[in-house]
This record gives structure tokens, sequence and C-alpha cells, in this order.
């Protein structure tokens, strides 16, 4: 599976984690695809946050198995609404 296509999918931590905020911090969470919401496809590492207060949001960076491998995207995300948001896309909304 190629890179582009891993991007192109949208993840979820896995137990339906509708947000994850500073004060609710998890630093590695399961991760699932919203297609197979029981199958485990990776982990997600939180590497920071959006701010400092205790409602700013945890920023992760997602690791995905792909047979016998794993690959890392290369941009970040937050939990929002349930699934991952790449981060540069969540900042700029209005």
């Amino acid at each position: 599976m190629e890179q582009a296509e891993l991007v192109r999918r949208i993840y979820a931590p896995l137990g339906g984690i509708g947000r994850i905020t500073a004060k609710h911090t998890l630093g590695k969470i399961p991760i699932t695809t919203v297609d197979e919401p029981d199958r485990v496809c990776g982990m997600a590492r939180r590497v920071g946050y959006t701010g400092r207060n205790s409602t700013d949001l945890a920023i992760y960076r997602l690791k995905i198995q792909v047979d016998d491998r794993i690959i890392t995207l290369p941009m970040l995300f937050v939990v929002d609404g349930g699934v991952f948001i790449e981060y540069e896309q969540w900042s700029r909304r209005d």
C-alpha cells in the first residue's frame, strides 16, 4: 500500500473517543479506520499540544502497520469529532 493511499484514509481512535484534550491526554492510542472500526491498523503517539490550556487538543503522529512494516504518516493530527484530523487543516478552521 502506498503512503499516498494511507494518507487519504480516515482514522479514528479505538473505542470511540470523541476528542482528546491536554486534560484527558493519552500518550499512545490504538487506531482504526472508519471503514473497519474493529480492526486495529496502527498506533497514534502524542507529540505535543495545540496550546497550554487543559481544553487544548493533544497532537499525534500516526504510525500505520502495513503487512510487516510500519509507515509513519508525514503530517500531524488531532482528535476532534471522533476522528483524526490533520492538524494544519484543523488549525485553519473558522
